[in-house]
């Protein structure tokens, strides 16, 4: 399984992930698996697992927090759908397999405001 982040930020690309890499942490440090170069994310930000079936997000003490569907959170899990906002941008949370991406990430940020 994958996990696929779609930015709402136009200069700040997709993310996807296999749940084989995890746990992952996320932030502007060369030292992190996911690398964004953004600069409002702190240099560690969040780090990425897999526990029980489901994708988790852990903050690790940023400067600007890690929220997930508009609440500042210190762990939560991820499901399709959620919207996790690090830094500057808001990425939509997808699952998916081999067989195909779930349909409603070509048309969540037009239809919702984030």
């Amino acid at each position: 399984m994958k996990i696929h982040l779609i930015s709402d930020h136009p200069d700040l690309q997709d993310i996807e992930v296999s749940v084989d890499e995890l746990p992952i942490v996320m932030g502007r440090s060369n030292s992190c698996a996911l690398r964004v170069l953004d600069p409002m994310m702190s240099r560690h930000q969040c780090e990425l697992s897999f526990q029980n079936n489901s994708v988790r997000v852990r903050d690790l003490e940023s400067t600007n927090g890690t929220i997930v569907n508009s609440e500042t959170v210190h762990e939560a899990p991820l499901y399709p759908g959620d919207i996790l906002t690090v830094g500057m941008a808001n990425y939509v949370v997808s699952y998916y397999d081999g067989d195909g991406q779930e349909n409603f990430e070509e048309s969540y940020f037009s239809e919702n405001s984030v």
